[in-house]
């Protein structure tokens, strides 16, 4: 059954990883920035599991078509994530960055929100690597000789 490629597990691999990753974050986020509120942290668990899930979806996605180039899971899953990371950072950059301030001090390195690009792109990395190495990849994904 988890031999074939198939498209509903690139998903669920991507949605499971994504909440279990989350899930941590939850766990130690209120060690790391207290002043963080509970309805952040379950966007957080909400908002990595649906990049797990659009990770899995776009694996169907293996070429190109209109600049002919392939499209590997290394650059696709990175791509997606930080994506979405960059999307989030627009919504709530003035939030996560006093959090960070508060965590880090002010003009320290790690104290800037756009981190939030590198590790949805990081997570992205994985969650690919995961769903392809499990799951699949490409129109196989969609494609069932089974039936």
């Amino acid at each position: 059954m988890f031999k074939n490629p198939s498209l509903i597990m690139r998903i669920t691999y991507g949605k499971t990883l994504g909440f279990v990753l989350a899930g941590g974050m939850f766990l130690l986020f209120p060690n790391i920035i207290p002043e963080m509120t509970t309805a952040y942290k379950w966007g957080f668990v909400f908002y990595y599991t649906v990049i797990g899930a659009m990770i899995g979806l776009t694996g169907v996605m293996t070429y190109v078509p209109m600049i002919e180039i392939p499209l590997p899971w290394w650059f696709r899953g990175p791509w997606i994530g930080g994506w979405m990371g960059f999307i989030l950072m627009l919504f709530i950059y003035d939030e996560i960055g006093a959090m960070l301030i508060g965590f880090f001090g002010d003009g320290t390195f790690l104290s800037s929100p756009l981190w939030l690009i590198v590790d949805a792109a990081l997570f992205g990395l994985l969650a690919d690597f995961i769903c392809t190495k499990f799951a699949g990849e490409g129109p196989d994904c969609i494609i069932n000789d089974n039936q």
